[in-house]
């Protein structure tokens, strides 16, 4: 897959325009359906973008497989929500920290999948086996160390700062982080880095050597898929999602 020798001409589409919030709630119905959450654990955040620090985030006490648009809450650089029927996790300073040192990171997904959190509790990073997984080259970071919950400004500042500049990140202990600049791209990447998990595990699990990808092939596949297959899963999945149900545009 070359960009430079693939342009697509014509592409399916979602089929309906979508405001930032809904396209938000479709992120939290896509990814609780391939298993990425833990009951009613985990929470997303987007920047609002409208000159303000503040962001909309995933509601208190709601499991993913709920969440509609109405539901987000929005929430202050300080974790007061501000907009919103809800309440928001106390673990909101683990995005607003990242949010403030990361202008790249307009979306940030937090849970604990069980393969992610597998390789959590083992102190591993999924590996680059397959070729999609060339999207996280360069940005895998294993947080090495469990700091308990980060329930203020300071542990989330603590916890921004050995994130980095990484887009797919393990916590030891604890789960997965997942960066993107757009709705679209944190979707996409959070089902690709969960994809990741499952072979790493599986691999650990069967005692088998792995083949991670070429470095030298790495960048070319990176972009090839962030250029072409990005748009091509977000739209196929938010068609299947508003196929079976339509209320998380609500």
């Amino acid at each position: 897959m070359q960009t430079d020798r693939f342009t697509p001409t014509a592409m399916a589409p979602v089929g309906v325009e979508l405001d930032d919030r809904q396209r938000l709630a479709c992120l939290h119905r896509i990814l609780a359906g391939i298993g990425f959450n833990e009951n009613m654990a985990g929470h997303v955040t987007m920047s609002v973008g409208d000159g303000t620090d503040d962001m909309w985030a995933s509601p208190w006490g709601l499991w993913w497989n709920e969440v509609t648009a109405s539901d987000l809450c929005r929430v202050d650089i300080h974790g007061n929500v501000v907009d919103g029927r809800w309440s928001v996790s106390p673990a909101i300073f683990l995005h607003t920290e990242l949010h403030r040192s990361r202008p790249d990171a307009r979306v940030v997904v937090h849970n604990h999948p069980y393969h992610a959190t597998l390789l959590a509790t083992m102190g591993l990073l999924p590996e680059i086996t397959h070729q999609a997984a060339s999207m996280f080259d360069g940005g895998l970071r294993l947080v090495d160390e469990y700091q308990g919950q980060v329930l203020d400004a300071d542990a989330g500042t603590w916890l921004a700062d050995a994130v980095g500049d990484a887009i797919g990140v393990i916590l030891l202990s604890h789960g997965a982080i997942v960066i993107g600049a757009s709705v679209e791209e944190a979707t996409y990447r959070s089902v690709t880095f969960d994809r990741m998990c499952r072979l790493t595990a599986d691999a650990v699990i069967a005692n088998r050597p792995t083949h991670e990808i070429a470095p030298e092939h790495r960048a070319g596949l990176r972009d090839a898929f962030r250029a072409h297959a990005l748009d091509a899963y977000w739209n196929g999945a938010v068609r299947q999602l508003l196929a079976r149900d339509r209320t998380v545009l609500t």
